[in-house]
């Protein structure tokens, strides 16, 4: 029979053992619900880390779509070219890397340089691909290939080089593409590399996404230290669209030749006189490699600089659109050069600048149809309504002159467009008030953005009342209105918007709105809501601007039955004209300094009959609208008419 004391023994023992069961028991279970837990719930979780750590995931940029003309010639296209790209992770050694590199092949600096800056400049620990260069040939692509063994971190890339084979002539226009970076915060893509381009400027911005096309993914097996093992394309690219513009090629290279010759001739610069002349001006920012451009006086001067567009006036297609100075957009294809950048940005002249959609200029007496048609449309005057003009217009103690010292006499309506009588105007001006004649401007199209397929565009200045008060605090006064009344003073616009303006006059029905896609603008304008009898009036009176005996654009006739134009001259004084100035005579405009020469528009349509073409010709200092800018519009027409 067992003691107290070895029953009291024996519960202790039988107490230790159930409570060490329990715990062994527990630690069994955790472990086991660990096991579960890894191998069941958490399995997706450790498979996809187990993936990382064994692959890496990198972009492919597909091929970017083509810009084409409406006759499907090539704007902007691809052109074959290799990359090579480092396969970068922290467990490498760069710099040893690029030393057996070059121990191969030549790379140029510059992609040195701009490599160990992206080197340097990467914060975080991903691996990822950058860029050693883009500029590799097919010889050197051979020769790291043969001993690609050695190279286990480095890849080739077939890329697609951007070009742009009509370069100036088209430039504005196309825009161009860059390296892909912090800046482009409007575009969805996160790619983690230094060699994806995305659109800059132009059509190449604008239609980023569409050209851009999708984005295919590769997929490398890498080791512990991130060498790759084997390579394969996980997702395929889809390449771009490609985009057909309105604009024609034919007219755009004649335009632009034509436009920067102006009133000058061509001379070869393998003259020794011109060739020290070239010399002595320093000035001349845009010489051709065997002409440049001579004036009437014999001096070397630059191309004209402005704009020139041509629209449709029924569809508000685009067909020609010049801005000059230009760019030739290849050069952003390579790695651009800090000078030939800072050559570009510096240039007095603007060359970046797209005159057409972005130049804003005080429209002159281009827009003296829009103050007649308030006048007409608000029945202030009637197709008879007369004005004298002794030259002079006084307004308080100020005096307001007409570009014809003598004055024009009595004239109405009709006679006052064709001569382009300022004091006319003036009283016009006077009578309508700016608030009703900034309304028949904005109808026509001028002081308003449009949705037209480039980013960078200006919405110029149609002032009233309301605008200068919201921006001086000030009243507006009658003077201000005599400046606005030929298209003077605070009132600004674009190249862009004068077309707009005629094409919708000449189209008589519709609120023409431009384009610089083909076969997009189908049947969705608005109504003009112009009185048809007022319009028709309005262009009989540009065709006499023309035709007339007294029209300031007579000498620039086109001279067929068929085809001839009709429109309106403007020149716009770029420094005012003081009255001692005036007595002592007026100095010619060709001979004072260029920048301070008055600028010369002409805008108008042909056929006159039966109207299919707007035009808009801005010549920067160019002196006279009808003896600068009317003989360019009148051989633009000749060209696209073939008369």
């Amino acid at each position: 029979m067992k003691n107290i004391s070895q029953r009291n023994l024996e519960k202790t023992i039988s107490k230790r053992f159930f409570l060490l069961s329990i715990f062994k028991g527990g630690i069994v279970g955790a472990i086991g619900w660990r096991f579960f837990d890894l191998q069941m719930i958490e399995n997706k979780k450790y498979e996809k880390l187990s993936d990382n750590n064994q692959f890496n995931y990198h972009m492919i940029a597909p091929e970017r779509g083509r810009i084409l003309d409406r006759k499907m010639r090539l704007l902007a296209g691809n052109m074959d070219g290799f990359s090579l790209v480092l396969n970068w992770n922290k467990n490498i050694n760069v710099e040893s890397i690029i030393k057996d590199i070059l121990s191969v092949i030549k790379i140029d600096p510059k992609d040195l340089n701009n490599f160990f800056k992206e080197i340097n400049s990467n914060k975080n620990e991903f691996a990822k691909e950058i860029l050693i260069t883009k500029n590799l040939s097919q010889k050197d692509v051979s020769k790291l290939a043969v001993r690609s063994i050695e190279f286990p971190e480095v890849s080739f890339l077939i890329t697609k080089k951007r070009v742009y084979p009509q370069g100036i002539i088209a430039g504005h226009i196309t825009g161009y593409i860059g390296p892909y970076s912090e800046k482009d915060t409007k575009i969805n893509i996160k790619p983690h590399t230094s060699w994806i381009e995305v659109g800059k400027a132009g059509l190449e911005k604008f239609f980023d996404e569409e050209l851009r096309g999708k984005f295919g993914r590769k997929r490398n097996e890498v080791t512990s230290k991130g060498h790759i093992v084997a390579s394969q394309i996980y997702e395929n690219t889809i390449s771009g669209n490609d985009i057909q513009t309105s604009l024609d090629m034919g007219l755009q290279a004649f335009a632009l030749e034509r436009f920067e010759k102006g009133n000058n001739t061509l001379v070869s610069i393998k003259n020794e006189k011109i060739k020290k002349q070239i010399e002595k001006s320093k000035k001349i920012n845009f010489i051709n490699n065997d002409y440049v451009y001579k004036d009437k006086k014999n001096r070397i001067v630059n191309p004209e600089s402005g704009s020139l567009i041509v629209m449709d006036i029924e569809n508000g297609e685009i067909i020609c659109s010049v801005s000059s100075p230009g760019y030739d957009p290849n050069i952003f294809s390579n790695d651009l050069e800090v000078n030939v950048w800072n050559n570009l940005k510096n240039n007095s002249r603007s060359p970046l600048l797209n005159r057409s959609m972005s130049g804003v200029y005080p429209p002159g007496s281009t827009i003296k149809m829009a103050v007649a048609l308030a006048a007409l449309e608000n029945g202030i005057i009637d197709y008879n309504t007369k004005f004298y003009c002794d030259g002079a217009k006084k307004l308080g103690e100020s005096t307001f002159h007409c570009w014809a010292k003598d004055g024009h006499g009595k004239l109405n309506l009709t006679e006052a467009i064709e001569r382009s009588c300022d004091v006319y105007f003036y009283e016009l001006g006077l009578k309508v008030g700016i608030d009703k004649i900034a309304l028949m401007m904005k109808r026509l199209g001028l002081g308003q953005y449009y949705d037209v397929e480039i980013n960078d565009k200006s919405k110029g200045v149609v002032p009233n009342i309301e605008w200068k008060f919201k921006r001086d605090g000030l009243q507006w006064s009658m003077g201000e209105t005599l400046n606005a009344s030929i298209g003077q003073g605070y009132l600004l616009t674009t190249p862009l918007q004068l077309t707009t303006m005629i094409a919708r006059i000449a189209n008589g029905k519709f609120s023409v709105t431009p384009t610089l896609m083909i076969n997009r603008n189908k049947n969705r304008f608005k109504d003009l809501n112009i009185n048809p009898q007022h319009l028709n009036f309005i262009k009989n009176s540009m065709e006499r601007v023309v035709k007339g005996n007294n029209g300031t654009a007579r000498n620039y006739q086109i001279g067929s039955k068929k085809v001839e134009m009709a429109g309106k001259t403007g020149t716009v004084q770029v420094v005012r004209i003081s009255e001692a100035e005036r007595e002592k005579g007026l100095v010619k405009n060709e001979d004072r300094p260029w920048e301070k020469r008055d600028h010369a528009l002409f805008v108008g349509y042909a056929p006159a009959s039966k109207p299919k073409y707007a035009i808009t010709v801005v010549v920067e200092h160019g002196g006279s609208g009808s003896s600068t800018a009317a003989p360019i519009a009148r051989d633009i027409f000749k060209h696209i008419f073939k008369v």
